[in-house]
Order: C-alpha cells, then structure tokens, then sequence
C-alpha cells in the first residue's frame, strides 16, 4: 500500500463511525437500526468496501459512481476510490453522525491499515457471531439465493478461491482478524459486540451506541425489522422470488424506497425455513475455531466458553 496522507481536504464529509464485520453476525440490521435515529445517516449503499476494494486508490479522481465489480456473487457495487467513496456522504451536516457498514474491513488484511491512515479517529464497530453458526448462515443464505447448490460439507470442503463462493470457514477466524484493529485502535474507538448482545438486548445496545455517538440515546428504532436472515425457500415460488431479488437489488435499492423495500423483505421471510445443522458437524467445527476462539476471549476481556461447547 503506497503512502497516504492522514490530512484530508476539510470539505470532505467521511464516516464517523464504520461496523467492520463479522458477515452475518447482524451487521445489516444493527445499521439498519442506528441508521433509523433522525441524527445518524447511512448512505444508500450497502457495504461500499472501500478500505478492503482490490482496485484500492485513495486519491479524488472525479469520479463519483460506485463501480459493479466484474468478479461478484451479488452484483453490488463498490467504491474504489476516495471520490467514489465520499460521494455517499456529501452533504451530511457535521451535527449528523455519518456511518458505514462493509463486512469486508475485518476479513481484507490491508483495510484495518488504510482505515488508519485515512480515518484516525473513526470510531469503529465489530460484531461476531459463533464462527460454526456463523459459516452456516453464510451458507444457507447462498442457498436462499439461489447460489449454492452443494451440502454443507461439500461447500466447506472447496479449496480457498474456488469460483465465487465466499470463504465459509476463513472469516471465522476473528482472533487474528481482529487482533491488528486493537493494535493499532485506542479502546475508547472500538467496540467488539456479540451476536448474542444484539439478539437478547438490541434496544440497550442500540442505547449504548447512541451514547457512544453523543446522539440522544432515548431514541427507539424498530428492532423487530431484522434485515438478511437466512433459510432455505420453502417452495419453487418463494426460490424463484429470492432468485429474481438478487438480480434486481443491486439495480432497484437505489431507486425503490427503503419501506417498501422492508415490506417485500418481510413477505419473503415467512417463507423461509430454518435448516438444521448437523451437530457432529458443528462440533468438528468448534475444535477447528478453538485456538482462535481462545485467543479472541484475551483479546476482548469476555468469557467465550460457551463458544467452545
């Protein structure tokens, strides 16, 4: 990564706050929760990924058009450039907590630098879910959409890189992902979150961000819109209906309102089922995380036992 300077042209309008991952552990609904408070903005597009982009240039270029990138599972696009990047926060009034939220930061090992670099004072936003729990999300989510058609076993069995499937069993791995932000971020600028928190208490940890932002903390978002779930269709019609979402989101989300966007998310919802995860399987998978699982509980001071059961 070439040197890039820690000053920025004042009128620049960046993130104040940035949730860096885990996939799949809520990050879509817990920005989808703060971005509901009249003095916190999240721009119109999901997961930007500049600081993790592969084509990364930290200059302004002029070009403000977030790109499609060639090689992608979903179609989404991204931002390459600061330009890019900072068009999605023009006109943000400084009294306004700007945020963003792109799973990618935790999982790209140059992002947690560039950050550095480019945002030093950004306050910055880790939820992880059970990394067993977790790849199986991650799985079953493709197979909503239509993109897996492998078992469980056999998508975690594919070599790293294979085609364009995510790596279901490298982004668990949060202790040494997760190990450079602490090194390199003061603890009043990072905050690891648990799944769980967000599961049993979203309001008061919704309230504790908030407070966190110097917003006010009374504010109460819907929590019961949860954004992304994962599960298997329950009938060709409802496939057939995630199938043609994923192809029409990347070109409609901009276009079509977020509420109405919500409503259509929440009719395909019910028809979802859970899958079971097989627990022999999980197990094996637990004994794969557990080193990490250990070195993940010294570094956020938390009791990860029930992690390792």
């Amino acid at each position: 990564m070439g040197a890039v300077s820690r000053r920025r042209p004042v009128a620049l309008r960046m993130p104040d706050f940035i949730i860096i991952g885990a996939f799949k552990s809520g990050t879509t609904s817990l920005l989808s929760w703060l971005g509901q408070h009249p003095k916190v903005f999240v721009p119109w597009l999901q997961e930007p990924n500049f600081f993790a982009s592969p084509n990364y240039n930290p200059q302004l270029d002029g070009e403000k058009r977030p790109q499609r990138p060639a090689q992608s599972i979903y179609g989404r696009k991204r931002t390459d450039s600061l330009s890019q990047y900072t068009s999605l926060f023009e006109g943000v009034p400084e009294d306004v907590v700007a945020g963003e939220s792109s799973p990618q930061y935790l999982r790209e090992p140059a992002a947690c630098g560039r950050i550095k670099c480019m945002l030093p004072d950004a306050k910055l936003i880790a939820i992880l879910r059970h990394p067993a729990d977790r790849a199986f999300s991650d799985y079953s989510m493709l197979v909503r959409d239509g993109l897996e058609r492998g078992s469980f076993v056999d998508a975690i069995g594919r070599p790293h890189g294979t085609g364009t499937f995510p790596p279901y069993l490298e982004t668990g791995f949060y202790g040494r992902q997760l190990k450079p932000y602490i090194e390199q971020f003061p603890p009043e600028q990072l905050r690891v979150l648990l799944f769980e928190d967000l599961r049993d208490d979203p309001r008061d940890l919704i309230r504790s961000l908030l407070e966190w932002f110097d917003v006010d903390p009374n504010f109460e978002p819907n929590v019961a819109d949860v954004r992304n779930v994962s599960g298997v269709p329950r009938n060709r019609a409802i496939a057939g209906a995630y199938r043609m979402r994923r192809r029409l989101q990347p070109y409609l989300k901009p276009l079509v309102p977020a509420g109405l966007q919500r409503v259509v998310d929440a009719r395909l919802l019910r028809g979802l089922d859970r899958p079971e995860f097989d627990p022999q399987i999980r197990r094996q998978l637990v004994e794969l995380y557990a080193e990490d699982i250990q070195q993940l509980a010294q570094l956020i001071g938390r009791d990860l036992a029930d992690w390792l059961r």
